[in-house]
């Protein structure tokens, strides 16, 4: 059979409910740098950097502070080489993504990634 069309994955593949807390919206535009221009799909799982506040690709072997899952991306967005850019993330729960939704660097240890996520209230339903 012929492929007719593709359509990339939307923010409803990934993100199935998002509540606010007491403390606000789960929801926040964080500043990421790559060193090499990586394209950031929605459901990008994201590391944070210590030392610069900086988001990064998850990277369980990172030992700058981006080992650590801190955010999902809940938008496509291209990131130039070595430039601060603005991505708006889900950074914390209440919220449920879908398992198959998630994002990661090849070859990471996804499953610590999702707990990570867990600890800090964004839930992974693997049903979904």
């Amino acid at each position: 059979m012929t492929l007719i069309a593709k359509e990339n994955p939307r923010l409803s593949n990934m993100l199935k409910r998002e509540l606010w807390s007491e403390q606000g919206y789960c929801r926040k535009a964080v500043s990421v740098t790559e060193a090499s221009e990586v394209e950031y799909k929605i459901g990008q799982v994201l590391g944070k950097v210590t030392a610069t506040g900086e988001y990064v690709q998850y990277d369980d072997a990172a030992t700058d502070g981006s080992a650590t899952a801190v955010a999902v991306a809940i938008e496509d967005k291209t990131v130039p080489a070595g430039t601060a850019t603005q991505v708006l993330c889900l950074v914390k729960g209440p919220a449920i993504v879908a398992d198959g939704g998630l994002v990661f660097k090849a070859l990471v240890n996804e499953a610590a990634a999702k707990t990570q996520l867990e600890d800090i209230g964004i839930n992974v339903d693997t049903q979904l």
